[in-house]
C-alpha cells in the first residue's frame, strides 16, 4: 500500500544493499526541502519512509516495512510566533521490594539501572535536554533504594529469611552509583520534585477508608526531602494521572503542592480547539482544588510506554507548532506527561532533544509554574477510567494490619521520631499502585513487615496476681510490666473490672528502660461485697490497646454500719457479763472467812 505521495526519483532514495538474515543495516536518507511534495503552508506534515525489498523473484512497489513521523513547518518570520508554554513531566518510578531491615527481596532493580535498562534510558534522554526544560518527578522510595544499593546491599528472599539464610550480596552497586551520579547532574539543570513515598494509590486507599496511608506517604517524602536537601514541594501524581475526586482531595489535604489528573478522568471536560485546558479547578468538600491536566496522547498519537525518544520529540514539536498558530491564548499552554513505565529506547541519548526545547514554537515551563495560572472551572465526575485493576482486597487487608501494628509499635516508644519516619515509608510502599499488577508479591511483603512489628509488640507484657481479696473499702494489688524490647517505652495500664462497683484509682503512665521489668501498685475502691473478674491490658499513651490481657478475680467483703453496731453491742454485752461474773467472784471470796468465824 502506498503511503502519501511517494518520491522515487533517482538520488532521493537510499539504496541499502543486501541485508543478511537476523542482521540490521543503518541508513541515511536526505531529501531537499524544495523537492518535498508539500504546500509550504505553516503547520505539521506527516512524513513516512517505506522499504522496498526484492529477492530472486524480483520486487514490487508494495512496502515491506514502513516508519512515519510528523514534521512541523513554521513561517519564515518566526519572530511573530507566540510559543506554546510546554510542561514536560517525566516520572521516575519502579516497584521496590525490600524487607523491614532494608535487605532487598530480589535484584530486579539492577536491570532497570543498567545501560539499556528503562531507568537508565530515561536519564540518557533527560541528559540531552537544555536546562530548565524538563520536570522530573521521582518516587523517593526509589531514590532511597538506589542510594542503599550504591553503598552495598544484600538480597534475601522471603524464603531465605524464613530459614535464617543470610542471603547474598547484591550485584548492582556500581550501576546504582552511576545512576545516582547521572541523576544529580541532571537535577542541577532540571526541575526535580518528589511524589508521595511509594506512589500510593490515593484513589483506592480513599475508597477503602485509609486516607492515613496517603498522609503517611506525604510525610515520609517531606522528611526525606529535608534530610537530603531536596525540593519539598511535592507533586500528587497517581499512576498516569488516573484519579478520583476523593483521591485528589486526600492527596492535596495530605500536603502535596501540585496535583496531576488525567484528562480521561475528567469525563465531562469540554475541550477548546481540540485541546483540554492545562489547569482546572475542581470543587471538593474541603474547597476548590487546582490540578494540571495531562493527556494520554500527543499530536493525536498515543503516548505509550514504548514510544521512542525520537517520536516523542517529533510529536511534541508538532503539537506545540499547531497550538502556537491558534489565536486562543489558552491553547498555548500544554502539559505533556510520559507514562510511568516509559522507556525511550536504547538510543535515547543520541536523540537531539535540545532541538525540541529551543524550537521557536516551544517555551519550556515547570509544572508548578503553570499550576499558578488561572484555572478553568470543571464541574462533573472525576473517575479513574484507566483499565488498571484495583488494589486487591488481600493487599488492602495487609495494609490495614501493617497500619494498626505500626501505630501501636511507634506509639509505645518513648523516642519514636525515627520509628515514625520508618513506618511512614513502609505505609507509602504498602499503598503503592504497583501492587495492582503484582498483588501476590506486594501482599507477601506487606504481611511480612506487619508480622515483624507484631513480634516486637508481643515483647511488652503485663502480668499480676490470679486472685485478690479485699476486706475494706480501699486496697492495693500489684501488676508487673515487662519491656522485652531494646529501646525505652512508655505505656499505660487499662484496668477494667467487670463489676462497676469496683473502681480503680487513676494510674500514671509507666516508663521502662530497655529490658526493664517494673512492679506497679494499683489502688482499688469499693462499696459492696462479692466476686468480680478484672481485666488488665496495656495501651499506648494515645490509647491504642495491645497485647494479651491479664485476667484475675477480686473478692471484696464489706461490713455495713448496722453490722458494726450490732457487733459493738454484742462485744459490750459480752465484756459486761464477764465483768459482772468476775466482780461477783471477788465479792464471794471476801465473805467466806467471816461466815466460818460466825459458825465457830
Amino acid at each position: 500500500m502506498v503511503f502519501g505521495t511517494r518520491i522515487v526519483e533517482i538520488g532521493l532514495f537510499a539504496e541499502i544493499g543486501a541485508v543478511r538474515p537476523g542482521r540490521s543495516t543503518p541508513y541515511s536518507l536526505t531529501v531537499p526541502f524544495d523537492r518535498l511534495p508539500i504546500s509550504g503552508v505553516s503547520g505539521v506534515y506527516h512524513v513516512g519512509v517505506s522499504v522496498l525489498a526484492q529477492n530472486e523473484d524480483g520486487r514490487d512497489f508494495n512496502a515491506d516495512a514502513r516508519i512515519d513521523t510528523v514534521i512541523p513547518l513554521l513561517p519564515r518570520n518566526d519572530s511573530a510566533i507566540q510559543p506554546t508554554k510546554v510542561v514536560t513531566l517525566i516520572p521516575l518510578t519502579a516497584p521496590v521490594l525490600r524487607q523491614r531491615d532494608g535487605d532487598f527481596l530480589d535484584d530486579s532493580l539492577v536491570g532497570a539501572l543498567t545501560a539499556g535498562g528503562r531507568l537508565h534510558n530515561v536519564l540518557a534522554f533527560a541528559a540531552e535536554a537544555p536546562p530548565r526544560s524538563l520536570h522530573l518527578v521521582i518516587d523517593p522510595a526509589l531514590h532511597h533504594a538506589v542510594r542503599a544499593m550504591a553503598r552495598g546491599y544484600v538480597v534475601q528472599t522471603a524464603a531465605e529469611a524464613a530459614q535464617g539464610d543470610p542471603g547474598r550480596p547484591g550485584s548492582g552497586q556500581r550501576e546504582a552509583a552511576d545512576w545516582l551520579a547521572e541523576l544529580d547532574e541532571i537535577a542541577a539543570d532540571q526541575r526535580l520534585s518528589l511524589m508521595p513515598w511509594g506512589g500510593p494509590d490515593a484513589s483506592g486507599l480513599a475508597a477503602a477508608g485509609m486516607p492515613g496511608v496517603v498522609e503517611a506517604a506525604v510525610l515520609a517524602s517531606r522528611s526525606y526531602a529535608t534530610r537530603h536537601d531536596l525540593n519539598e514541594a511535592l507533586i500528587g501524581w497517581q499512576t498516569n494521572g488516573a484519579s478520583t475526586r476523593r483521591g485528589l482531595s486526600v492527596t492535596r489535604r495530605a500536603g502535596t503542592s501540585v496535583q496531576v489528573v488525567a484528562e480521561d478522568s475528567l469525563t465531562r471536560l469540554v475541550e477548546q480547539d481540540s485541546y483540554p485546558p492545562a489547569v482546572v479547578s475542581l470543587p471538593t468538600q474541603s474547597g476548590p482544588l487546582t490540578a494540571l491536566v495531562v493527556r494520554g496522547d500527543i499530536a493525536g498519537e498515543p503516548l505509550r510506554a514504548d514510544t521512542p525518544a525520537i517520536q516523542f520529540r517529533q510529536y511534541l514539536l508538532a503539537e506545540a507548532t499547531v497550538r502556537s498558530l491558534i489565536d486562543d491564548p489558552e491553547a498555548r499552554h500544554a502539559v505533556f506527561a510520559v507514562p510511568f513505565q516509559w522507556d525511550p529506547g536504547l538510543v535515547a541519548g543520541d536523540v537531539d532533544i535540545e532541538q525540541a526545547y529551543t524550537y521557536p514554537a516551544v517555551e519550556p515551563r515547570t509544572g508548578d509554574a503553570v499550576a499558578g495560572k488561572a484555572p478553568t472551572p470543571y464541574v462533573g465526575q472525576v473517575e479513574a477510567t484507566d483499565s488498571a485493576p484495583p488494589l486487591p482486597t488481600g493487599v488492602l487487608s495487609a495494609i490495614a494490619s501493617l497500619r494498626n501494628n505500626g501505630r501501636i509499635f511507634t506509639g509505645m516508644l518513648t523516642d519514636n521520631e525515627r520509628a515514625v519516619d520508618d513506618l511512614n515509608e513502609e505505609l507509602g510502599v504498602a499503598g503503592s499502585s504497583a501492587w495492582r499488577w503484582r498483588p501476590v508479591a506486594g501482599e507477601a511483603m506487606i504481611r511480612q513487615h506487619s508480622a515483624r512489628l507484631a513480634k516486637q509488640i508481643a515483647k511488652v507484657t503485663v502480668t499480676g496476681p490470679t486472685f485478690v481479696a479485699l476486706s475494706s473499702k480501699r486496697g492495693p494489688f500489684p501488676l508487673t510490666v515487662t519491656n522485652g524490647l531494646k529501646v525505652p517505652i512508655t505505656v499505660r495500664l487499662d484496668v477494667e473490672p467487670q463489676n462497676p462497683a469496683l473502681r480503680i484509682d487513676p494510674i500514671d503512665a509507666v516508663e521502662l528502660e530497655a529490658g526493664q521489668r517494673r512492679d506497679v501498685q494499683v489502688t482499688s475502691r469499693t462499696d459492696g461485697s462479692g466476686l468480680t473478674e478484672v481485666r488488665v491490658r496495656l495501651s499506648t499513651p494515645d490509647d491504642r490497646q495491645f497485647g494479651s490481657p491479664w485476667n484475675f478475680k477480686v473478692r471484696t467483703t464489706q461490713f455495713g454500719l448496722v453490722i458494726w453496731i450490732a457487733m459493738g453491742v454484742g462485744a459490750a454485752v459480752l465484756f459486761g457479763a464477764a465483768a459482772i461474773r468476775i466482780h461477783s467472784r471477788i465479792r464471794g471470796s471476801r465473805a467466806s472467812p467471816r461466815s466460818e468465824s460466825a459458825a465457830s
